[in-house]
């Protein structure tokens, strides 16, 4: 075999191998999502606390919330189900460096949810450090909450990381009006993608069964806007957190 046949092979294989891996992490983010659903009392967040109490965005403080108090404390589950990821970290608000297209300027990247420590770097050949996993978190509380959701995957295509960058990305959608089931949500945002003259897609949001008791779970392909133009999968859980905002 020519030197690209092989190269392409050790590609497919390490890439089949990590997205096993992020399938158990995701997993582990929707078995998280029904602990904090089932709790009880139900746990709630109130707008009027987090902005004249803290300095947070409230879409920022629904992410501390979970990583903290939900991601952080239970991993023992994930870990026992998946040896390779006993060491498996979670950090909100961590950034790494993007270079911009527009402007060619190196910049900071900042990440929702880091997922670290993945047992994958003998594969990919990098440092610990940069073999990651990230999770970009958005309110979906109105129509025009879709925007700012496809605008955060317009940046998954143009960014141009200066480290590795996994192609695996994942998305969680804070639906906070009972109106918005996770069916609407995904065809509002693949409507939007449709109409996108920037995004390149290969596979519109289509539902895929990450948890056996979560079904609010979708998978999109995309391809990035420069170098080799390499695709990337795209992992979207919608949240129904419509009981839990109060005001």
């Amino acid at each position: 075999m020519s030197s690209a046949t092989v190269f392409i092979k050790n590609r497919k294989q390490i890439t089949a191998i990590t997205n096993e891996r992020i399938g158990h992490i995701l997993w582990y983010v929707a078995e998280c999502y029904n602990i904090h659903q089932q709790s009880r009392p139900l746990p709630t967040f109130s707008k009027s606390f987090v902005s004249t109490a803290t300095t947070h965005k409230f879409e920022d403080f629904l992410k501390f919330k979970f990583v903290n108090d939900y991601l952080i404390p239970n991993k023992s589950l994930l870990q026992n189900r998946v040896s390779a990821l006993e060491e498996i970290t979670f950090q909100a608000e961590t950034q790494k460096t993007y270079i911009d297209s527009t402007d060619g300027k190196e910049k900071p990247d900042k990440i929702d949810i880091y997922i670290n420590k993945l047992g994958l770097q003998n594969e990919w050949k990098q440092n610990d450090e940069h073999v990651y996993f990230a999770i970009e978190c958005k309110r979906i509380n109105s129509s025009q909450s879709y925007a700012g959701y496809v605008g955060d995957i317009e940046k998954l295509t143009t960014r141009n990381h200066t480290n590795l960058r996994l192609p695996f990305e994942g998305m969680i959608g804070f639906i906070e009006d009972k109106n918005i089931t996770h069916s609407i949500a995904s065809i509002q945002v693949t409507n939007r993608l449709k109409k996108s003259q920037t995004i390149v897609t290969s596979q519109y949001l289509t539902i895929t069964l990450l948890h056996n008791a979560f079904n609010a779970s979708y998978v999109s392909k995309h391809n990035k806007s420069f170098g080799p133009e390499s695709p990337f999968t795209l992992y979207h859980l919608f949240f129904d957190f419509s009981e839990n905002i109060v005001n």
